[in-house]
């Protein structure tokens, strides 16, 4: 007995169906991943803006007691652990030799941040420059 043509069995429907749902999926795939990786980027930026800002707390922390500009960068370069201590720059103002009791003196830490994922170079710069500012007063 030979099938009408037209008909369709249930397995060949199967089959096509699988078929349809690899196209989709390999369609869908690359655009889920470049989401990802966007999402994991954007923690990868925040966590950097976190650690500079505690970074710039601890060494405006040391500017306020008194300490010279080499302990100030010290502790600012030790406070961001995680960081590449290479791609870390300090910036303490005043100069030193106007920083009198009272007087606010503010540390600026930026580091450098690579961005991994493709396509994001369109939207920020890469390295992008993470900053963390603190202001304390001089003790």
């Amino acid at each position: 007995m030979r099938k009408a043509l037209g008909v369709r069995t249930a397995a060949s429907t199967r089959r096509k169906e699988r078929g349809q749902a690899l196209v989709e999926l390999a369609l869908v795939l690359p655009i889920l991943l470049l989401i990802l990786m966007a999402i994991i980027d954007m923690g990868r930026i925040y966590h950097g803006y976190l650690s500079v800002t505690t970074a710039a707390r601890e060494g405006a922390r040391q500017a306020s007691l008194g300490r010279t500009d080499e302990e100030i960068r010290a502790t600012a370069i030790l406070s961001a652990t995680p960081l590449k201590a290479d791609h870390i720059t300090v910036v303490i103002s005043p100069d030193a030799r106007l920083r009198y009791s009272g007087a606010n003196i503010e540390v600026k830490v930026e580091y450098q941040m690579a961005i991994i994922t493709p396509g994001m170079q369109a939207f920020f710069p890469n390295p992008y420059v993470v900053i963390g500012k603190a202001v304390m007063k001089r003790e």
